[in-house]
């Protein structure tokens, strides 16, 4: 199949009986124009980081977390969501995906942290003070669901889209499960984790503002990042085959053919199934 940019409707689906074609109409291979595409991504990329980057200006006394999030996180979050509604791009169901398993991640992360904080008492919980940041309070009971919205929203599901974007960008979709799982494990390692400890060790108050860096705390919370990784690759792996039909360009790293020699970009392979993520040139 030529390369085109946007989405196409092959001739024949793998999952169909031998010699069944589709109908003539919908077999005509239609170029989508992405009108913004590129701004789009862009756009989307921007709204991932903000979270995270918001809570390191806070800490390091650049610019308050509640005016990063309502003059620009807030605002940019709306503008896409109005865009979603109204000028739909295939790249927007990518984006969801990759929030709601960025959620998902999020939670199971959250599932040996909280562990660990209340039950066993290893660590402390900083999250309720990040959303005293937020909502410009003391009230930690307020603090703590504002700081897990945020948390949850903002944080993993912003981690969430960005790395699927990248994964998707990278040709991640046509690669083995274990370089997958590899990728999306490293990613969450740096520089995710290696972002949060820097925050907290260079900062002047990042030990006070968020926890104490002791042998105990690195390692839960790279414990937490590896949990994270791990099962926001395996997100990635149950919905590539639907994921891949949705990118309009070919991955930027080299897809290898069944022989093993590696294929150029402009004819890597394209998806053909959303069920299975079969592809075909």
């Amino acid at each position: 199949m030529p390369r085109i940019l946007g989405t196409t409707v092959p001739d024949v689906h793998e999952h169909d009986p031998p010699g069944v074609a589709l109908p003539a109409v919908e077999s005509v291979r239609k170029a989508v124009r992405h009108h913004w595409a590129f701004a789009r991504i862009g756009l989307y990329l921007l709204l991932a980081s903000l979270p995270l980057l918001a809570i390191s200006a806070q800490v390091f006394g650049v610019v308050p977390m509640n005016a990063t999030g309502a003059l620009v996180i807030i605002p940019l979050a709306a503008t896409l969501a109005v865009l979603c509604v109204f000028a739909p791009h295939p790249i927007d169901r990518i984006v969801g995906h990759g929030l709601g398993w960025g959620m998902f991640a999020c939670l199971a992360y959250d599932v040996f942290r909280l562990d660990t904080v209340y039950l066993l008492g290893l660590w402390g919980d900083f999250i309720p003070k990040m959303g005293t940041w937020l909502h410009s309070g003391t009230d930690t009971r307020t603090g703590a669901i504002v700081g897990y919205l945020w948390r949850y929203l903002g944080d993993g599901g912003g981690i969430g889209i960005a790395f699927f974007l990248v994964a998707l960008a990278l040709g991640l979709q046509h690669r083995s499960r274990r370089v997958v799982i590899l990728a999306f494990v490293t990613f969450a390692v740096f520089p995710v984790w290696a972002g949060l400890i820097g925050t907290v060790a260079l900062s002047p108050h990042g030990q006070h503002d968020m926890f104490p860096l002791t042998p105990t705390t690195i390692t839960l919370s790279l414990i937490g990042h590896l949990i994270f990784g791990l099962v926001l690759g395996l997100g990635f792996l149950r919905a590539r085959g639907r994921l891949g039909q949705h990118w309009p360009w070919p991955p930027l790293l080299p897809v290898r053919s069944q022989a093993g020699a590696p294929q150029p970009r402009s004819e890597a392979l394209v998806p053909a199934c959303g069920e299975c993520g079969a592809t075909e040139r």
